[in-house]
């Protein structure tokens, strides 16, 4: 499938997405930091889109928008007495973490936008 945009802004869009229902995820595990027997989860999705770019890159076609998170019980949690496995200073953590790459992803995709921007300007200035 061809893209109105150039790969970089399809990885770009699709991290975004991706950062997003990961703060959902952190979020929902520090609304439930007081639920017993509750299992913090954590979402991985880097390697597979890495592996699609390195696809891409090698000419095969391998969309961004076809990644998919997954999600699974974060075994790193020490299970507390009431059998909780949510980490409040790790859950914050991974959240100012996330806030960080979910900026960078914005501020590189609205360089993006204003290089094309720019470029449609300047075509239409003869």
């Amino acid at each position: 499938m061809n893209s109105l945009f150039d790969k970089n802004i399809d990885v770009l869009s699709k991290s975004l997405d991706m950062y997003l229902v990961r703060h959902s995820l952190i979020t929902d595990n520090i609304a439930n930091a007081e639920t017993p027997n509750f299992k913090a989860r954590k979402i991985e999705f880097e390697n597979q889109l890495q592996r699609a770019i390195d696809n891409q890159a090698m000419g095969f076609d391998a969309p961004a928008g076809d990644v998919t998170p997954v999600v699974y019980e974060d075994i790193e949690s020490e299970v507390g007495q009431d059998r909780n496995t949510v980490d409040m200073d790790r859950e914050m953590a991974q959240l100012s973490k996330n806030d960080i790459k979910y900026s960078a992803a914005t501020q590189a995709i609205q360089k993006k936008f204003a290089f094309l921007k720019y470029a449609i300007s300047e075509g239409s200035r003869e």
